[in-house]
């Protein structure tokens, strides 16, 4: 249960205060104040729900339309005075109904599953590794190769060609398997495929051409006049099965099992008050950068996280007797540097080797719904290789700030295995805003004895938790 703050300062009477210093700023002077503190505090404001988001976002435009006349140039080297590249969205979000979403996953199949090749095109091999049913659809997501190799940049020429050439092979497979596959389900509709996202990378040693990674959108064909995705709630209600068909050839059917029924219930969140959740999250980043146009500044996170403390302090909403103030948590201690950085060497070195394995890493698709009461929350399925082990999440409301200190929180991941040991669930990344589906592996790596895991997912208001098997460790 959280501790209720005792409410003292108005957050709006604060943020307008922390912004009067600009009406005394001349052309060819400095801002006053520690760059980014002021949208970070709107920002915090406005994800704990301290201050309506259009209210915020009013009082920082109010002052940068005035300086913007004085001939100020506002970026991502000066702060913007607006809350958009972070909360801007939440509070819309938030307020939409369940039964307004159509990314819910309602059932998952787990890949790699081996589909037929559209004929006369530049793929090799192509596979399905995961298929999720929304309400809105289903998602694809497929892996496969091909002989063609992207061109590299002619002598002389920016190296931007490069990604050009792989995009555009990327677009060329996405384009074959929209025209040459066709999907199909047990209720005896047919599916429109629309691209979304596609990377490559290279093969193996000794092995030529490409890997391609993408998702598609499989939209049901409208029937008796209806339009395009129109199905709403009942679009992938009830499919059993997706069938997937290129030309002459044999079809592949991909069972849609229903949602798998395991132990879950509701859990505390990590830390007694949503600002002292939030407050964690921004002073766990001990260094950050921004760069644009060829130049680079180096924020002052110390005093960022200051100042937004401070704010959440004078308002009420962050406890005087918080842990996060004592010192003792081991939060932003920079002697702590070269753990975040083998974490993340770790992770990238393991997804690699995941991505790599033939025939792939263990999967498990499960459609599992979390018991949240003021957010959508889905486990669409766990992946294991080895000690790398991640599970999928869609998530309601999801919006992603694109850099720090204008931090989004919406959704966190911890877990326990079956050993007794803990892990912080990493963001591997993900798509999607409002509702979006990201991937979280587990640090440090899971050891190979533990046979299950409880999957904590938080918001900065609640938490829910789920009891997964482990792929492969039967």
């Amino acid at each position: 249960m959280y501790l209720a703050g005792v409410s003292r300062e108005d957050p709006e009477a604060f943020l307008r205060a922390m912004l009067a210093p600009l009406s005394a700023v001349r052309p060819g002077h400095a801002l006053p104040g520690t760059p980014f503190a002021r949208e970070a505090v709107a920002n915090a404001f406005v994800l704990l729900g301290l201050l309506p988001e259009a209210r915020a976002e009013e009082l920082l435009a109010g002052y940068r339309a005035e300086l913007e006349a004085m001939g100020f140039k506002f970026g991502v080297l000066t702060g913007e005075l607006s809350v958009r590249p972070g909360a801007y969205g939440y509070q819309e979000a938030q307020a939409a109904g369940r039964e307004e979403l159509t990314g819910i996953p309602l059932a998952v199949a787990a890949g790699p599953v081996p589909l037929p090749v559209p004929a006369g095109g530049i793929a090799e091999e192509l596979n399905l590794t995961w298929a999720t049913l929304t309400p809105g659809g289903a998602k694809l997501r497929f892996s496969g190769t091909s002989q063609e190799e992207a061109r590299p940049p002619r002598p002389g020429k920016l190296p931007y060609r490069m990604v050009f050439a792989q995009t555009r092979a990327g677009l060329g497979l996405a384009g074959e398997i929209r025209s040459g596959l066709s999907v199909t389900d047990d209720l005896g509709r047919s599916y429109q495929l629309r691209s979304a996202a596609w990377h490559s990378s290279p093969r193996g040693a000794g092995q030529p051409g490409r890997r391609w990674d993408g998702e598609m959108l499989a939209e049901p064909e409208p029937a008796g006049g209806a339009e395009a995705g129109s199905g709403g709630a009942e679009a992938g209600s009830g499919v059993r099965w997706l069938e997937f068909a290129a030309g002459s050839g044999p079809a592949v059917r991909v069972a849609m099992a229903a949602p798998a029924r395991v132990p879950a219930g509701q859990a505390e969140p990590p830390w007694p008050t949503p600002a002292e959740c939030y407050l964690a999250v921004l002073s766990s980043v001990t260094s950050a950068s921004i760069a644009t146009d060829g130049a680079t500044v180096e924020l002052d996170t110390a005093k960022i996280v200051a100042v937004v403390a401070h704010a959440l302090l004078r308002t009420g909403a962050l406890p005087l007797r918080s842990a996060l103030l004592s010192g003792g948590t081991g939060l932003s201690s920079a002697s702590e540097g070269w753990r975040e950085e083998l974490k993340h060497h770790w992770g990238e070195q393991a997804y690699h080797r995941a991505r790599a394995a033939e025939p792939g890493p263990d999967r498990a698709g499960l459609a599992v719904a979390l018991p949240l009461r003021r957010a959508t929350a889905v486990i669409e399925g766990i992946s294991a290789h080895d000690d790398y082990v991640s599970v999928r999440l869609y998530g309601h409301p999801w919006v992603t700030g694109e850099y720090w200190p204008m931090i989004t929180p919406c959704f966190l991941v911890r877990a326990v295995d079956d050993t007794g040991a803990e892990h912080e669930g990493v963001d591997g990344g993900g798509r999607g805003t409002p509702e979006g589906s990201h991937e979280f592996w587990f640090w440090p790596p899971v050891a190979p004895e533990a046979r299950r895991i409880r999957v904590i997912v938080s918001t900065l208001r609640e938490a829910a938790w789920a009891e997964l098997d482990i792929p492969g460790r039967a």
